[in-house]
């Protein structure tokens, strides 16, 4: 077999998705043809989507090597740098990479996504306008437009795109096409789709159905059926879908706002709309008066968010600079931090009251947060709880943070409770806790 007939079949196994095989044929043809760029591109673009990045880096520069102004070797390494959040080395190859082939759509895409992660949102838009105009029904390029214009609060032209995540990420339309008079006397099922945050940022929306239809089913994960039943009286809660029974309309609570065509002026705010059950506000009063020292000032912090959340490495603060806040010894700190970043505590646990294992749901969460004067936390689901519960909240955000805090300012509008505290360069979170603490200072002496 000659070197291209290796590559040929390599790269349909590659399509194919049977990675393995194809690198294996690619190996081939560069054990026949040395200078085979092609081959080395290959490789390296197998090796990305397996997370193998310092080997596949390797191979793409030897591509370029071979073959200068090769441009699926620079998108691929642009592609690389991104994922290693090296942006200004994304920005210049997938810069190339446009220079070599202007009409490449998913060039442009990339580099709309490094971009807005650089929060240079003109440019970023500029380029995803690009990569739709060039790739007829580019989804995916459409979502992160939608996306986008949500993060600049162009809700109007936002909501359309964002309800495209149904066709990239559930393979289905939306579908969704009731009007709010159409409930009238009408049974409605309203169903989680992201994570904890997303559903409790989104469940608002329930208050104004249940204005109009004669049934509302809240379709939620069985960690917040507690806290809902206790917050939307009026509505029945189900985790198990076997239970839902049957149905006319429907939608995931994430499509609500496009539904109800919600502006930056007509966001529902109706705060607090979740409220913690009396009885776990009694409960953890008491638990927390066994282990606070007097009267003192009392906050719950969170540090980290869900480890397999696509951003997690950028909104979650490594634990050495968060306890920097800890040596403010006139404070009772009280963890809300949950899983396995609760083991950060041990170094710290004559500072900090951890209750993580006396934690069994959200219900449990809102009755402790009900308790506490402040909460202090990174992007998670507990700043969606304690904002929807009305609690003084202090929001610690990185650069390009989710679509709902926007980018600039300390106020959110979907939590008037929060005060949002930004990263100003990228990765540090020593400068944001120095003016968290600074601040935290300035509030106890009052």
């Amino acid at each position: 077999m000659n070197a291209e007939l290796c590559f040929t079949q390599g790269a349909e196994l590659a399509h194919k998705g049977d990675a393995l095989q194809a690198l294996e044929l690619f190996h081939q043809a560069i054990s026949l043809r040395p200078d085979y760029a092609e081959a080395y591109n290959g490789i390296g673009a197998l090796l990305i989507n397996m997370n193998n990045l310092d080997e596949a880096e390797f191979y793409l520069q030897r591509a370029l090597e071979l073959k200068a102004d090769y441009p699926e070797a620079l998108f691929n390494l642009g592609t690389l740098f991104s994922r290693t959040s090296l942006l200004e080395e994304a920005e210049i190859c997938l810069r190339e990479t446009i220079s070599c082939e202007p009409g490449f759509p998913e060039a442009h895409f990339r580099l709309g996504m490094v971009l807005k992660q650089m929060e240079r949102l003109d440019e970023a838009e500029h380029h995803l306008e690009l990569a739709i105009r060039l790739r007829s029904g580019f989804i995916e390029a459409e979502f992160a437009l939608g996306v986008l214009y949500l993060l600049q609060g162009q809700y109007e032209k936002g909501w359309r795109g964002y309800e495209l995540r149904r066709k990239i990420f559930s393979a289905c339309d939306s579908g969704y096409n009731w009007k709010l008079e159409d409930l009238i006397g009408q049974k409605i099922v309203l169903f989680h789709e992201q994570g904890f945050g997303d559903t409790i940022h989104f469940v608002r929306y329930a208050q104004e159905i249940e204005k109009v239809a004669s049934e509302v089913v809240l379709f939620l994960p069985k960690q917040l059926e507690r806290l809902m039943s206790a917050s939307f009286k009026n509505s029945t809660i189900q985790t198990d879908e076997k239970m839902v029974g049957e149905y006319t309309f429907s939608c995931p609570l994430p499509s609500l706002p496009f539904m109800f065509h919600t502006t930056l002026h007509t966001i529902p705010s109706p705060i607090p709309y979740i409220k913690a059950d009396s009885n776990l506000i009694n409960k953890w009063s008491e638990m927390l008066k066994k282990v606070i020292k007097d009267q003192s000032f009392t906050i719950g912090v969170v540090w980290a968010g869900n480890p397999n959340h696509k951003n997690d490495k950028n909104r979650s603060i490594p634990f050495h600079v968060f306890k920097q806040l800890f040596s403010l010894q006139e404070v009772n700190w009280v963890s809300l931090q949950m899983d396995e970043k609760a083991a950060d505590l041990q170094t710290v646990s004559h500072q900090v009251i951890d209750f993580h294992e006396n934690i069994s749901d959200f219900a449990e969460t809102a009755g402790l947060i009900e308790n506490l004067d402040l909460i202090i936390t990174v992007d998670t689901a507990v700043a969606h709880l304690a904002g929807a519960m009305g609690k003084e909240t202090w929001l610690l955000l990185p650069i390009d943070p989710d679509w709902r805090w926007q980018v600039k300012g300390q106020e959110s509008l979907w939590y008037p409770t929060i005060r949002i505290f930004r990263q100003i360069h990228r990765g540090d979170w020593q400068d944001v806790l120095v003016r968290v603490k600074t601040n935290l200072e300035v509030k106890l002496k009052k």
